[in-house]
């Protein structure tokens, strides 16, 4: 309730920190990043909760969906705050934009959402406003430096280190900050208290805000206000696009199994990397894992002055959640898997296999991408694949059911080696020499004769599957009076 001091905290930077509080505790002097014992020193009463992250996004990404009625310029500001591209009123007509302010804070009210509206000309100047005044406000064009000068310091969000040193010269305030040379910041600090100052005095980029796809693929694009080099500060700006495509894909009920980012460098080359997820997601914690993982070996090719992330072909997602002993949560553990390792070695370097009408074993089959579906083959095609398989024509035209097809092993050796085996009097394999000694048969199945493809290099073998006294199950054949193992079965 926002009469009780409450707070939402969450590990950030080695400590629970505060995320979120109450109007009551925010009176009592807590704000956003303090450590909850520093909450609890201001407010000895507040009670803390943990926050569910996973839950925040969803419903943050509903609440940006539902302000798509406002305009359809918007998005995701995580946490929690949502950015909209409104356009500035005439002169005269500002009382429009202060109708527009009750109604989206109206609209949150009902939703069960206390929200504080900022219209500014810089998104980021509104989101400080809110955060800190507490209070629902249309700050003039121009006068964005202005509105956050009494701020604490702390609303830039700046690295400890060079809040601290800030503090210790008696720098409290925005304004305060605003006031330094440009020169004397640019020569001492880093680019995100470079970035910081220039937002003080005035100095904002324009913020590219998408426009909310209707149909196709969802494609974000962001400039930096400055040239980044550091793959961190990259990452952070990745996050809150992720954030914003996975709440497209939520709104247009979607999911995706494949994120491309390009990054454009300032001598205007660009360099793009694909990110292949497995399973359809549109959960922004999972992309970003996968993301994150790839950025830790990236080297660019330059400083960044630009960023564009798009999902690959989106398809439909139903809502169900798979139970954990369902059966096919098998084969979303190996799509995730095998997602993660063509991310680290490449797509040519995992492969699955699909078979192909070949008489000889080790040619019977072709590597193809992993995940692609084998076809299906209907009308016309399937009655020819009907044929192929059948002798009689007649049997195939009334569905007569395809001949069963011998077991083969799931080993395949390459090239087979040539081993020496012992047999009986009815040429019966008895025993086989592997791994330097000799292996008695307990059981063997066979003969089988393969042959074939004459046109081109023909053969004729004899096969035997044999099962050693050590449990394991062979494969070998005969071909030119030598004996050689062709692959193993599994246990």
């Amino acid at each position: 309730m926002p009469d009780q001091p409450a707070i939402l905290v969450a590990d950030k930077k080695n400590a629970l920190r505060v995320q979120a509080a109450t109007v009551a505790a925010h009176r009592a002097g807590i704000r956003r990043g303090m450590t909850v014992s520093e909450a609890r020193s201001r407010c000895p009463q507040v009670e803390t909760e943990l926050l569910d992250e996973d839950a925040e996004s969803e419903d943050l990404h509903a609440l940006t969906a539902q302000l798509l009625r406002v305009s359809p310029t918007i998005a995701p500001l995580p946490p929690e705050a949502v950015v909209a591209e409104v356009g500035r009123v005439p002169e005269g007509l500002v009382g429009q934009e202060r109708t527009l302010i009750e109604r989206v804070r109206i609209r949150m009210n009902q939703l069960g959402h206390l929200a504080h509206v900022v219209v500014a000309d810089d998104p980021i100047i509104a989101l400080r406003v809110a955060q800190w005044e507490r209070r629902s406000t249309l700050i003039p064009q121009g006068d964005g430096a202005q509105a956050i000068a009494p701020l604490p310091l702390q609303a830039l969000e700046l690295p400890n280190r060079d809040l601290s040193f800030l503090n210790s010269l008696g720098i409290h305030t925005i304004g305060q900050f605003a006031q330094l040379p440009a020169a004397e910041i640019n020569g001492r600090f880093g680019p995100h208290v470079v970035a910081a100052h220039a937002l003080s005095c005035g100095r904002t980029q324009p913020t590219l805000i998408n426009t909310w796809p209707e149909n196709g693929s969802p494609c974000i694009t962001q400039d930096l206000p400055a040239p980044v080099t550091e793959l961190e500060a990259l990452f952070f700006v990745i996050g809150a696009m992720v954030r914003d495509l996975t709440t497209r894909l939520i709104a247009r009920n979607q999911a995706t199994t494949q994120v491309d980012i390009t990054f454009r460098l300032d001598d205007g080359r660009h360099q793009s990397l694909t990110f292949c997820l497995g399973p359809p997601s549109r959960h922004a914690t999972t992309i970003l894992d996968h993301i994150r993982r790839r950025l830790e070996r990236l080297q660019l090719g330059g400083p960044v002055v630009g960023l564009t992330l798009s999902s690959h072909q989106p398809t439909d997602f139903d809502g169900r959640q798979i139970d954990l002993r369902d059966p096919r949560r098998r084969d979303e553990a190996v799509e995730a898997i095998s997602a993660q390792l063509q991310d680290a070695l490449g797509s040519r370097s995992v492969l699955g296999a699909r078979t192909t009408p070949r008489h000889r074993p080790e040619g019977a089959w072709r590597p193809v991408p992993f995940g692609i579906p084998v076809p299906r083959t209907t009308g016309t095609a399937a009655v020819a694949q009907a044929l192929s398989h059948c002798d009689d024509p007649v049997d195939a035209w009334q569905g007569h059911p395809e001949p069963i097809c011998p077991e083969r092993p799931p080993i395949l050796l390459r090239p087979p080696p040539v081993i020496e085996v012992e047999v009986n009097q009815e040429s019966v394999l008895t025993a086989i020499h592997l791994d330097g000694r000799w292996h008695h048969v307990s059981h063997v199945l066979g003969p089988e004769q393969i042959a074939g493809e004459w046109w081109s290099s023909p053969f004729q073998r004899t096969y035997w599957r044999a099962t050693l006294d050590d449990g394991r199950t062979a494969w070998l054949y005969r071909e030119h009076g030598r004996w050689l193992l062709h692959g193993w079965w599994d246990r």
